[in-house]
């Protein structure tokens, strides 16, 4: 994969938008258009009880 490829796949990564828009690679506005457009996962998630799974550790 080329670095320019790997770059296009991570513009809207949370780790990197803020990178991105100080590059100028997106806006602030088509990042608030990408994460409106984002399907809602919740529905699919598995909720985890932290202070339970910590218990069952010890």
């Amino acid at each position: 994969m080329s670095l320019n490829k790997a770059l296009e796949e991570l513009k809207y990564d949370k780790r990197l938008v803020d990178l991105n828009i100080k590059m100028g690679r997106v806006t602030k506005e088509q990042v608030e258009q990408y994460t409106q457009n984002l399907e809602d996962l919740e529905a699919l998630c598995e909720k985890l009880d932290i202070e339970k799974e910590d218990k069952d550790l010890t």
